[in-house]
């Protein structure tokens, strides 16, 4: 297996690396959502509601466990 390969693949399998990356990305979403004047749409108690963007509610998140 290349060297590459197994890089991408502890990366993708870090659980670490991966809760990093999906903060990132609902940040990003934050970003966008406020940027075009609209809302974020998440679950919550299993419900799906739409919520203001707030980028900066990841600021102080570990991405080792989400706190």
């Amino acid at each position: 297996m290349p060297d590459d390969t197994r890089k991408q693949d502890k990366a993708t399998t870090d659980p670490a690396g991966v809760m990093a990356a999906l903060l990132r990305a609902a940040r990003r979403a934050h970003e966008i959502a406020r940027a075009h004047g609209t809302k974020v749409v998440v679950h919550v108690d299993g419900k799906t509601v739409e919520i203001e963007p707030n980028p900066e509610m990841f600021d102080d998140l570990d991405p080792v466990d989400g706190r």
